[in-house]
This record gives C-alpha cells, sequence and structure tokens, in this order.
C-alpha cells in the first residue's frame, strides 16, 4: 500500500512528535509498505522513504495548502496527518490541539505579556488560522485516532467532535530501549560525568520549560533543599538563558540543578536518574514520561499530562491535580527520597510499561490506516 505521513519536520532528533513519525515510517518500510513523507523539513534519517520537501515560510493556512497540494502529487492510497495539513484521511494530533496548546502556553507568561498575545493582531490571526485549520483537519478526516482521553475530551468540548468518530491509542515507546540489562551498566559512568556523588537525582525533559513546568519543579525543590535533602535536578532539552539561571540562583539551588540543553541519546540520563518530575501545563501524551517508567523510574507528573493516564497515583508514580501546586510537588520529591519507596513504584512502573510498547502503537494506527484505504 502506498501511504503519506504528513509532518512539519522528519527528523528523529527532534520533538516527540518527529521522533514518533520516524518510528512510524520504519514501521511500515518494515511491513512491507511504500512510505512517502510531505514534510517542510528533514533531518538525520536514513530511511528509503520518499521525500517530498515543500517551502516554508507563510502563514498557517498557506503552508497548510501547500502541503496539501504535495501530497495530491503523491496519489497515496491513504495519508497519515499529524496536523501539518488538511488533506489526513487518518488525522493523529500527536501533540493535541495546537490552538489549546498555544493557549496553555500563553497562559504562563507574566501579566503583561498575556495581554500582548492577547491583543497582538499577528496573535489575533494566527490563533484564528489554527482554529479554522483545525475544523478543517477534523472535518476531513476519515478517522481521528487520539493519544489520550485527554485530547479527546478537548476535541469534543472545542469542535463538538462525536466521541465515536475518534478512537484512543495511546502513545507507546521501545520498551527494549530501557530495560535493567541495558541501563544498569551506564548508571555509574552517567552519573559521574553529572557529578552528582549519592544525591538523588530528578530527570527533567523539556524543549520548552516554562510549559513543562520546570519553574514549578525548581520551586518544589528549594524548600528541600534548604532543609539538608540532598537531591539534585538535570533538565535535558533546551538551552537555559540568563532567566532560568537567575532564577536558580534566586531559589538557592545553586549547584543542585545541570541543565544539559539537547541530549542525542537518553538511555545514560535515564540510568543515572532515580525519578522523574514532570510538572507539564499542557502535554497531549509525553513520550519521555512513558519512557521513564519503562527505564524503571518513578514519575511525577500531572493531570495536564495525557500520559498521566498510564500511571497508577501511588503505586507507579504520582499525579498532580495542579501544575502550578510547587508544595503538593515537593511533598511527593520528598517521598521518593526514600529508596526503598522509589524501588518498589520504579519497579511497579518497569512492569506496566509493557502494555505501551511502541510496536504494539504502530500496529495500531497501521490497522487504522488500511481501514480508511478500504473505506
Amino acid at each position: 500500500m502506498r501511504i503519506a505521513l504528513a509532518v512539519d519536520r522528519f527528523d528523529p532528533q527532534a520533538g516527540g512528535l518527529e521522533q514518533w513519525t520516524v518510528s512510524l515510517a520504519r514501521h511500515l518500510l518494515e511491513r512491507g509498505h511504500a512510505v512517502h513523507v510531505v514534510a517542510f523539513a528533514e533531518a538525520n534519517h536514513a530511511l528509503p522513504v520518499t521525500m517530498r520537501l515543500v517551502a516554508p515560510g507563510g502563514g498557517i493556512m498557506h503552508r497548510a495548502a501547500r502541503l496539501g497540494a504535495a501530497l495530491a502529487g503523491v496519489r497515496a492510497d491513504v495519508v497519515h496527518d499529524t496536523g501539518s495539513s488538511w488533506a489526513g484521511d487518518v488525522f493523529q494530533p500527536q501533540a493535541g490541539s495546537r490552538l489549546l496548546s498555544q493557549a496553555r502556553l500563553v497562559a504562563t507568561e507574566p501579566p503583561g505579556r498575556r495581554l500582548r498575545a492577547m491583543l497582538s493582531p499577528v496573535s489575533i490571526r494566527q490563533r484564528w488560522e489554527m482554529a479554522r485549520l483545525e475544523r478543517r483537519q477534523l472535518r476531513a478526516a476519515r478517522r481521528i485516532i487520539v493519544v489520550s482521553r485527554l485530547v479527546r475530551a478537548q476535541l469534543c468540548a472545542r469542535y463538538g467532535v462525536a466521541p465515536a468518530a475518534t478512537v484512543l491509542i495511546p502513545n507507546g515507546v521501545d520498551t527494549a530501549r530501557f530495560t535493567a540489562a541495558r541501563l544498569a551498566p551506564l548508571r555509574a559512568t552517567a552519573r559521574a560525568a553529572l557529578g552528582v556523588g549519592q544525591r538523588v537525582l530528578f530527570l527533567a525533559s523539556a524543549h520548552n520549560m516554562r510549559l513543562k513546568g520546570v519553574d514549578t519543579a525548581l520551586r518544589a525543590m528549594a524548600p528541600l533543599v534548604a532543609s539538608g535533602a540532598a537531591l539534585h535536578l538535570a533538565v535535558a532539552g533546551t538551552p537555559a538563558d540568563a532567566g532560568w539561571q537567575a532564577l536558580v540562583a534566586r531559589l538557592g539551588l545553586g549547584g543542585h540543578v545541570t541543565f544539559l540543553g539537547p541530549v542525542a541519546a537518553m538511555e545514560p540520563l535515564f540510568a543515572a536518574a532515580d525519578a522523574m518530575v514532570h510538572a507539564t501545563r499542557w502535554d497531549a501524551g509525553s513520550l519521555s514520561t512513558i519512557e521513564a517508567g519503562a527505564a524503571g523510574l518513578p514519575v511525577i507528573t500531572t493531570a495536564m499530562n495525557g500520559a498521566a493516564e498510564l500511571i497508577a497515583d501511588g503505586q507507579t508514580g504520582f499525579v498532580l491535580p495542579d501544575p502550578e501546586d510547587a508544595a503538593a510537588l515537593g511533598a511527593r520529591m520528598r517521598m521518593l527520597l526514600d529508596p526503598v519507596l522509589r524501588a518498589r513504584m520504579g519497579e511497579a512502573a518497569r512492569a506496566a510499561s509493557v502494555a505501551h510498547d511502541l510496536r504494539d502503537n504502530l500496529a495500531a494506527v497501521e490497522a487504522e490506516l488500511v481501514a480508511a484505504a478500504r473505506r
């Protein structure tokens, strides 16, 4: 079958959406399908897909139109779209509603910036185009795949999507990458490189640190460090600017936080870490938290993370109702300073992760593509 994938960037070293799309392409190739990728950019892959690159730039609707025109030229049996065009037979918004995600991001800004974002003609135009594009994507799709019940509820509430028109396929990860047998030999070297000694190491992964609640994690840490608790936070993702460094200093966390910037391979960090903290203000279904569970790490996250639906609160991790509640986050971090509790929850998380393997996830998506092509 000839399958077209529409994505902004086809790159296994970019964000979770891009990494997952590359994995889908690999799976479809292994299953014998011809895969065509239509994108604005590509990098760092060696897959035998047929690429069609579209010139970037312009407004949201113009970009979607150009991508749609390129997809029409592929003459695919079925088109899978993660949110870049309106030509998807199967629409899978891996990041959830981009309009609602943008609203959550703006809500994290100081009042002055929030007001400017609300009143700016550019921002108003952008929100209008996002809403228009999402309505068209949802109307055009033969099938809508949601990665969490949280995303389903948002699409139904915002756009009147019928729940029966959606299928829930939670994100999955390659659990074989994170087995104890693979990670344990990496632990000592990775911890030595971070210089954390015997401190309890919490790991955060964030390409947008404010949206992912890194500031809440820092505020949660401050009283623990002040009380003499031996812990450290390592943040992978975006390099920290002067503002983040100033926040660390202001909270008295100097020497207790390491901003790692972009990380090519997360396995050494999962091996080094004792727990993960992901105090996100919005995540359709965070892959990094699922990976952490597969690596045997208890995860502290929030109800605004669709992947929290895969966590048994108090058993495989902790789910906080309010992303802004630094005191509640700090209380859970303090609990995880106990090595016995960490070990018990980590083993439970590892056992539960088997149900969320990437192979099963990709097979389920392939089945939806085949069914859409038949329809």
